[in-house]
């Protein structure tokens, strides 16, 4: 008994050295990490979490010694009754049993069919029950998940929650277009050469606005033309956003920063520059110095 007795202490102590190592390296591992990233964490944090990880590792280390140590009671207590006559069965045995129900040997004469091959011989064994009650739970799941999702509606469907993450991801683009929107300057304008939306919308804009000065086709009238390659106040989106906003006084073009939205200043810059090498009818004559841009000016480099 003293020789069981120390062998299943040896089997706990193992265990518990074992898993006390396996908390240690998982410590020592989040201590580099912390370390590593020591904007992230602070002291007070990292050493909390330290404590925690000890504190765990010593209940754990308690509960598998008291575990063992009842294993070895329970263990001592079932060869007493050995003794004594009484059949035991350890909780391994039984559950096994309860699950399994297999036929005894002694039994299967019960239960042999008449087919032989080769000596072989048929059993009529029933499905286990562990069997039956795993088929048993997915007949249960099917009716809980068709009523939970498909009659009732509690959960929503993979789909429905598709949808859903699509409306508010929108709703969200949408809200940070209308934020960005009102914070375009000609310090970060875009040339929204590929955004047929914008370029559609800014055409109208111009229409609206621009081409009493500057004509439908941008040829130029009062103003000047707009699809040559001569600007009198710089022909980058930048200039041209920058132009539209505050106007020319001097020349008299009005500031459209209180008529026109940021955003529609963009598009209608945007259109303008689209434009460039049209060469409409009847178009005013160049105005202004040569603007080449940056583009076209490191492809010419390359050529040359």
């Amino acid at each position: 008994m003293k020789l069981k007795l120390n062998k299943f202490t040896t089997i706990g102590k193992i265990g518990s050295c074992v898993l006390a190592m396996v908390c240690l390296l998982q410590v020592s591992a989040f201590a580099q990490n912390a370390s590593a990233k020591p904007a992230q964490m602070n002291n007070e944090i990292f050493w909390m979490l330290v404590l925690m990880g000890m504190v765990l590792m010593i209940a754990v280390l308690v509960l598998i010694s008291t575990l063992s140590a009842l294993f070895v009671v329970r263990k001592l207590y079932m060869q007493e009754l050995e003794k004594k006559g009484i059949k035991t069965m350890t909780l391994w045995d039984q559950l096994m049993d309860s699950l399994n129900r297999i036929t005894p040997l002694e039994q299967e004469k019960n239960i042999l069919l008449d087919h032989n091959y080769d000596g072989i011989k048929e059993l009529d064994n029933h499905l286990p029950p562990w069997w039956v009650y795993l088929f048993y739970g997915t007949i249960a799941f099917a009716v809980i998940y068709l009523f939970t999702y498909h009659i009732v509606g509690i959960v929503p469907t993979p789909q429905q929650e598709y949808q859903a993450a699509v409306e508010t991801a929108s709703m969200e683009i949408a809200e940070y277009k209308k934020l960005m929107s009102a914070n375009i300057d000609e310090t970060n304008v875009t040339f929204l050469k590929d955004d047929k939306n914008a370029l559609a919308t800014g055409a109208k804009s111009f229409e609206a606005n621009c081409a009493a000065c500057h004509g439908k086709n941008l040829e130029g009238g009062t103003g000047p033309n707009l699809t040559d390659e001569y600007w009198l106040h710089g022909g980058d989106v930048k200039d041209v956003f920058k132009t539209i906003k505050y106007g020319i006084p001097a020349k008299g073009m009005i500031a459209w920063e209180k008529k026109l939205k940021p955003d529609e200043i963009q598009n209608i810059s945007s259109f303008i520059l689209t434009k460039q090498g049209s060469k409409p009818a009847n178009a005013k004559e160049p105005q202004g110095e040569k603007y080449v841009s940056k583009e076209k000016n490191d492809n010419s480099q390359k050529e040359g």
